[in-house]
């Protein structure tokens, strides 16, 4: 049987395109897939060189009573920080300080005049909390009972309906001493007030019992408007970074105190105060923020030193950072330490 020359064309017409089919698929294709693959594997290589890190910003005491209710009561209690540079902050994965007293869920009696030592803080004083961004809070100070159990009650009862998680008490210790923050490295806060008490054996063990967290002790300790560290302080301190501690920050003295490194751990004696209505020094109107970025293998902990004026605090764009800590620990003006 004869083949057409028309048949005979159509079939060599077929197989040119079912070979260009062919080529498109083997060669075309395996470069947009090795191009693929070289994305992925280039997607691959970026997550794993970003350095998992946490960083959690401590703040000193803070009091919304007396004085300081009596200046902002009319204009919102949060306008108190209505010159601090939040930015400096604001990415933070935890911010954490030290509530000095009780938060009522009445009104208050305006009482600043007599310069009373039994602190009962507004109820505002959590849209000052919340205007920060606070995630957690201290209890542990010689304050948190001047409203009675119920007031302490009370207060955690409103920070926790405000998600503001909490820790700590004024004369005890216990498993509510600790706080802890599931983060990128998690964190445990351990706070302890040690004026009239002295735990420091169940401090030992929380800190032990915290594993491979990475653990900060908080103390309300120290002698009032001291501007240097005591013994104590320090005896106390190095048994717990002994004990597996990684950094310690305290509160208590309304004044900055100097700054140690033991065994590569930093150690802030005091940040002063944050919020407080004494106006009647300079040092009670400085005071010391620091914010820590955590990785695995080291620790970067930023000074962001401030003063108030009228109690509004406000970072300060110049300062000395060897007043604070020694030269061979800075680079680019943080303290920089391994773990």
């Amino acid at each position: 049987m004869r083949i057409s020359k028309t048949f005979k064309v159509l079939i060599a017409i077929f197989i040119v395109i079912y070979l260009l089919f062919l080529f498109e698929i083997v060669f075309l294709n395996k470069d947009e897939k090795v191009y693929e693959y070289q994305k992925i594997e280039d997607k691959v290589v970026t997550e794993k060189d970003i350095p998992v890190e946490t960083t959690i910003t401590f703040f000193g005491d803070m009091m919304f009573d007396r004085g300081v209710w009596h200046s902002f009561k009319k204009t919102g209690i949060e306008n108190i920080f209505s010159q601090l540079d939040k930015s400096k902050f604001e990415g933070s994965d935890v911010l954490f300080a030290n509530l000095e007293g009780p938060i009522s869920v009445e009104s208050i009696v305006d009482v600043w005049i007599d310069d009373s030592l039994n602190f009962n803080m507004p109820p505002e004083t959590i849209n000052a909390l919340k205007y920060l961004g606070i995630d957690g809070v201290s209890l542990a100070n010689n304050h948190t009972l001047n409203a009675g159990s119920n007031g302490f009650a009370t207060t955690q009862n409103i920070l926790q309906q405000n998600n503001i998680k909490y820790a700590g008490y004024q004369n005890n210790f216990d498993s509510g001493s600790v706080v802890r923050f599931e983060t990128e490295i998690p964190i445990s806060v351990i706070c302890v007030s040690l004026l009239g008490i002295n735990p420091n054996q169940e401090i030992i063990d929380a800190i032990k019992a915290e594993g491979d967290r990475f653990v900060i002790i908080y103390p309300h300790w120290g002698v009032e408007y001291a501007t240097v560290h005591n013994q104590t302080q320090e005896n106390l301190a190095h048994g717990w970074i002994d004990a597996g501690a990684d950094l310690v920050v305290g509160s208590h003295p309304h004044v900055v105190q100097d700054v140690e490194i033991y065994q590569d751990v930093p150690i802030f004696y005091s940040l002063g105060n944050f919020v407080f209505d004494q106006t009647f020094s300079e040092e009670t109107q400085e005071g010391l923020a620091i914010k820590a970025t955590i990785e695995h293998d080291n620790v970067e902990i930023e000074l962001m030193p401030f003063a108030s004026s009228k109690m509004k605090p406000k970072f300060l764009e110049e300062y000395d950072l060897d007043y604070y800590v020694g030269e061979e620990y800075v680079e680019n003006k943080k303290i920089v330490v391994e773990r």
